[in-house]
C-alpha cells in the first residue's frame, strides 16, 4: 500500500500541494523532512505525532530527515502565536537542540544516512552573511506575497517584528538546501505550518523549475473530543523526557481519554494494520466500562516512548490503585504513583480519622467515622474498621508512602 493511502485511512492528512503528484512520488523511494523547534530541552507529546509520521515513512522505505531549528529557533516561528516570542539565548538554543537530537535518535534510525538523518539548520545559516541572505533569498520574496500569508496577517494588528517576519524565508532556505544537498523532494508539518510550507515550495520551484518534483503536505492538528489541543494536561505540556513528565503520567493521560478518542489515537500511534485496530475498538465498545481500549492505547504509547519495561511498570502501578495491591513496586514507582494523588507530608503518628480529613477523603470527624465503620477505608490495600487506628512511619511502604483509599476510586497518600 502507498504510504499516503495508509496515512489518509488513519485520518492524519490535511493539505497537499498536489495530491496526485505526491501519491505518485511515494510509489518510489523519496527523501522527506520535517522540522523541530528547539524552544525547550524536550519535545512534547504533540511533537511525537510528527515523529510517528517519520517512523512510518522510514518503515515504508523512504529516507527521512529530522531538521533541528538551531537557527530558526533563535528567531521564533510566528505560526499560531498571538504575540512576539522572547528570544532564547544562543547557548540555550544549542543546548535544547542537542537534547532534542538525542531524543530523536531514539525513534529514528540514523545508522545509515541513506535511511535517516538528523540535521541542524544552524550549521549553514550561521555561515551565511547578511548580504548573501538578502541577495540570494530576500530578493526572491515579494513583501505583498508574504503579507498575504495567514501566519503574517494574523499578527499584523498586534505587531510582528522583521525577525519573525523573515522566519518563512529561513524555512524556505532550509528546503532549498536539503533539495540541493540531499535531493529532498518533500517537506511536511502540522496544519498551522501550511503558510511556511507553501512559501518554501514556491521558493524551491522558482529556483529549480516547476518540474523539479518538490512538493509539501501537512497533517491535521489533533484535538480531543472536547476540542482541546492534544498532549496538554491540567498540569501543562506532556514532555517526552521522562525526568520532565513521568511515563506513568503519560500512561494515566491516555487511560483517561474518552471512548470516542480511543480509535483516533490508536490510528495515529499504533503500527498495527487498521483492521486489527478496528477489532480492538469494536471489542472495547462492547464493554466500555472495562476501559480495554484505553489500556491498550496507554500501553502502546508508553512502549513507543519509553520501552516495554516502562509500560509494564505503568500497568502494574495502575493495577495497584484498582486492585489495592502495592507489593513489588519500588520506591521510585510508589513515588510516581503518588504524584497523581493528593499527598500530605507527615512526621508524627496521626489517627486514621484525622488522616482522612487531612487527605480530603472526609470533610469531618463524623463523616470519617462513618466511612471507617462502613468498611469503606483501606490503608495500603488493607481494609481498616478500627475507629482508633493510627498511622505512622512504621506503616509506610518503601519511600515512606502510605496509600489511603476511600470507597472504590478515591485515593490519597501520606508521605513520611
Amino acid at each position: 500500500m502507498n504510504i499516503i493511502d495508509d496515512l489518509e485511512r488513519r485520518g492524519l492528512l490535511d493539505n497537499y500541494s498536489d495530491k496526485e503528484k505526491i501519491h505518485k512520488l511515494f510509489d518510489t523511494p523519496q527523501t522527506v523532512y520535517c522540522g523541530f523547534d528547539p524552544s525547550a530541552k524536550s519535545l512534547q507529546l504533540g511533537n511525537f505525532i510528527m515523529i510517528t509520521i517519520l517512523q512510518r515513512l522510514q518503515k515504508a522505505g523512504h529516507r527521512v530527515i529530522a531538521m533541528l531549528g538551531g537557527a530558526t529557533g533563535m528567531i521564533g516561528d510566528p505560526s499560531g502565536k498571538k504575540a512576539e516570542r522572547k528570544f532564547l539565548g544562543a547557548d540555550q538554543v544549542m543546548e535544547n537542540a542537542e537534547a532534542i537530537k538525542a531524543q530523536l535518535s531514539k525513534y529514528i534510525d540514523t545508522s545509515d544516512p541513506n535511511k535517516g538523518m538528523i540535521l541542524n539548520n544552524y550549521d549553514w545559516w550561521s555561515k551565511t552573511n547578511i548580504l548573501t541572505f538578502l541577495r540570494e533569498y530576500g530578493k526572491n520574496f515579494q513583501v505583498g506575497y508574504m503579507l498575504a500569508k495567514d501566519v503574517v496577517k494574523s499578527r499584523l494588528e498586534v505587531g510582528i517584528s522583521y525577525a519573525e517576519f523573515s522566519y518563512m524565508i529561513l524555512q524556505a532556505g532550509d528546503f532549498d538546501r536539503l533539495y540541493q544537498d540531499y535531493h529532498c523532494t518533500m517537506q511536511f508539518g502540522g496544519g498551522d505550518q501550511w503558510g511556511n510550507l507553501t512559501t518554501s515550495l514556491d521558493f524551491v520551484k522558482k529556483k529549480e523549475g516547476d518540474d523539479c518534483g518538490a512538493e509539501v503536505f501537512s497533517f491535521k492538528l489533533i484535538t480531543d473530543s472536547q476540542g482541546r489541543k492534544f498532549g496538554k494536561s491540567e498540569s501543562g505540556a506532556l514532555y517526552l523526557d521522562p525526568t520532565m513528565t513521568s511515563p506513568y503520567h503519560i500512561y494515566q493521560y491516555f487511560m483517561n481519554v474518552s471512548d470516542s478518542d480511543v480509535k483516533k489515537y490508536l490510528y495515529i500511534f499504533d503500527d498495527r494494520p487498521i483492521e486489527e485496530i478496528d477489532a480492538i475498538v469494536k471489542a472495547h465498545m462492547e464493554h466500555p466500562e472495562l476501559r480495554q481500549g484505553q489500556k491498550e492505547l496507554a500501553r502502546v504509547i508508553v512502549t513507543k516512548l519509553h520501552g516495554k519495561e516502562a509500560a509494564d511498570m505503568c500497568e502494574k502501578m495502575s493495577k495497584a490503585l484498582f486492585s489495592d495491591s502495592f507489593s513489588g513496586l519500588s520506591a521510585e514507582a510508589l513515588k510516581e504513583l503518588s504524584e497523581s494523588l493528593t499527598v500530605v507530608e507527615e512526621k508524627d503518628e496521626i489517627s486514621l480519622l484525622d488522616a482522612l480529613i487531612a487527605l480530603k477523603l472526609a470533610s469531618s470527624k463524623r463523616e470519617a467515622r462513618e466511612f471507617v465503620s462502613a468498611g469503606a477505608v483501606k490503608v495500603n490495600g488493607v481494609k481498616v474498621n478500627d475507629l482508633n487506628a493510627t498511622l505512622s512511619a512504621k506503616n509506610a511502604l518503601e519511600g515512606g508512602y502510605i496509600f489511603v483509599k476511600r470507597g472504590k476510586r478515591l485515593y490519597a497518600a501520606l508521605k513520611y
